[in-house]
């Protein structure tokens, strides 16, 4: 991504991405971080979670009954997300170290150590902290929902926005020089796509929302119309799907490592995110999260 896609000067920007999990910083918003690292912006990620309780594929471990094993998939995870990371070209990268909440309606959501359970004042002075020490003109992360409702994802948002506006307020965090972010994202699947990915996963035979007679569609996704922003990532497809398969714990050589390879080109040539806050003026639909600036 270079600047002069959106018409904007040759001055380097900094992009902050807040996100919950290892591997969620690859699954949708890979193409856009190797895009703007290849432009030489600054690329920064912080992950608010040591991802403790995601799945095990290839290993024996039970992360939901063992505290060793949990430990265990926290060391696994990490090294991936250090080799992710590497093939992003991430200028630089935090770990809260949170431990994991589990998916949604887990006995794990009750745990008063887990991340959806943390002090949301102190979870959002450790990204405001980062957030003054990096100067990020851009700023990335879930919207109210999570996305999809994980409970991690949900808090990730409250911390990061209430972080935004700590980094703004001069009487806070005392010591560092207030910044205030002058672009804030939230990332977005479009509900189009979303939908024509589950058809195509059910013409192989997958299990999908499409399948329970009361589906109702307007609860899943992003309304297209309220996508502002979509970053052209075909250039960096393959780059992206090489980041995102190093988390081998999460997705291994499963179907979704065959659907991306086979479907992937037609149903993911962007990225998309939806723009709440800028400083600055900006068109109703950008291809450049750095327009304006």
């Amino acid at each position: 991504m270079s600047t002069s896609d959106s018409g904007s000067s040759s001055r380097r920007f900094t992009l902050l991405l807040v996100h919950a999990h290892p591997d969620d910083e690859c699954s949708g918003t890979g193409g856009l971080i190797i895009r703007c690292a290849e432009a030489d912006h600054t690329t920064v990620l912080i992950t608010c979670t040591n991802g403790d309780r995601g799945q095990v594929n290839g290993l024996s471990l039970r992360p939901e009954d063992s505290a060793g094993d949990r430990r265990r998939l926290a060391e696994v995870r990490q090294g991936e997300l250090e080799r992710a990371s590497k093939i992003l070209g991430l200028s630089r990268h935090y770990q809260l170290g949170y431990p994991d909440s589990g998916m949604a309606g887990w006995k794990s959501n009750k745990g008063p150590e887990v991340f959806a359970n943390a002090d949301l004042d102190e979870a959002a002075e450790k990204i405001a902290r980062i957030i003054r020490e990096c100067r990020p003109d851009v700023l990335v992360t879930y919207n109210e929902g999570g996305g999809y409702g994980h409970p991690d994802h949900i808090m990730t948002h409250r911390a990061a926005m209430a972080a935004a506006e700590a980094a703004a307020d001069p009487s806070r965090l005392v010591g560092l020089p207030p910044w205030r972010v002058k672009k804030i994202y939230h990332t977005a699947w479009a509900r189009s796509r979303m939908l024509r990915s589950w058809r195509w996963m059910r013409r192989l035979g997958k299990k999908t929302p499409l399948d329970d007679p009361n589906f109702d569609e307007t609860k899943f996704g992003t309304p297209d119309e309220e996508i502002t922003t979509r970053i052209d990532v075909r250039s960096v497809r393959r780059k992206k799907w090489r980041a995102l398969f190093t988390h081998e714990s999460q997705l291994g050589n499963n179907f979704f490592w065959w659907f991306f390879r086979l479907a992937g080109r037609w149903l993911f040539p962007d990225e998309s995110f939806v723009l709440v806050r800028s400083e600055v003026s900006c068109p109703g639909r950008e291809n450049c999260i750095f327009e304006g600036l």
